[in-house]
């Protein structure tokens, strides 16, 4: 009969790194990875629930990906590379007889990063196209103020704290009451190479700007 292979028979050559969460969440212990190296692992990505890394049970409804970016001994760090709501969540909150609002904005934070922040909010009533174009144009206006003073790390906790969504929300809620509204995603714009002339530059958001 053969023999079931051994866990280090299956890591042979390998070693496993213990996963570290970002600098703003202590650094706790939040899983392994394996790896030859550390340099073999060095931007590897892991998706996980807020939950699991900040300890909060509540935020399980928000998802980061991390990117492992310092590797000292057997011990891996991570910094957080997006954020993002559950789609099961997103569709609780969206009911018949509403309007959905989604806006887009690019946007440099604190760290000197560019991020595409995109909002989602649900109207308490079904709104006519008049009140949704003002709702975007002032949703925009408001994270456009709001969050560059952030670092993405600062931002994320200060959305899982839900503080400022529920600021957004009673100042645009004057035009026309919004029933919810949060930060759907979060994530790094990623810059384009212009063919055939050897530089980048960055996407450009065609949605839902202000006219």
């Amino acid at each position: 009969m053969a023999r079931r292979p051994t866990r280090k028979k299956i890591a042979r050559g390998k070693t496993w790194f213990t996963l570290h969460a970002p600098k703003i969440f202590n650094e706790n212990e939040i899983g392994q990875t394996l790896g030859k190296d550390g340099d073999s692992i060095i931007g590897r990505t892991i998706k996980m629930p807020l939950s699991e890394i900040s300890g909060d049970i509540t935020k399980h409804n928000v998802k980061l990906r991390l990117g492992i970016n310092k590797v000292v001994g057997e011990h891996a760090y991570t910094e957080i590379l997006s954020y993002e709501l559950s789609k099961p969540y997103l569709q609780r909150m969206i009911r018949r007889r509403v309007s959905k609002i989604e806006v887009i904005n690019d946007l440099k934070l604190k760290n000197g990063q560019k991020y595409r922040i995109k909002t989602i909010g649900i109207t308490l009533h079904r709104a006519d196209a008049s009140q949704k174009t003002a709702l975007r144009k002032e949703i925009y206006k408001e994270i456009e103020n709001v969050i560059p003073p952030f670092d993405i790390e600062t931002l994320v906790v200060a959305l899982s704290t839900g503080k400022i969504q529920r600021e957004i929300q009673k100042k645009v809620s004057k035009i026309y009451p919004l029933r919810f509204l949060d930060i759907r995603k979060i994530e790094i714009l990623k810059e384009k190479k212009a063919v055939g002339l050897g530089i980048t530059k960055p996407q450009k958001n065609t949605e839902n700007t202000p006219e």
